[in-house]
């Protein structure tokens, strides 16, 4: 019984790790379509404001759900996507 509580853990934490892993892959993929769109705006090349805003406000949504390394590198680029949208400051890919 012992052994089959250990295994149940060990496959909790594994899908864990990979939710984890799964969930900073989007919300690193919507940073880069946020700079892609601010990018073409800033350019008045296409997109809307309000996708921006949309997809800013589904980045926040989500980050809260990350930890570590991880969000504070994903709340840096996102810091940097909103400066860039508020202040009209030239857009950058996130590093």
């Amino acid at each position: 019984m012992m052994t089959h509580k250990i295994s149940e853990a060990r496959k909790l934490a594994e899908l864990r790790a990979l939710t984890d892993r799964q969930l900073t892959a989007l919300i690193a993929n919507r940073l880069e379509r946020g700079f892609a769109l601010a990018w073409r705006l800033e350019r008045k090349a296409g997109g809307s404001y309000e996708d921006l805003t949309r997809l800013c406000s589904e980045i926040e949504r989500l980050l809260p759900a990350v930890g570590g390394a991880d969000r504070a590198r994903l709340q840096a680029q996102f810091a940097q996507l909103q400066d860039a949208m508020n202040f009209g400051m030239p857009i950058r890919t996130a590093s």
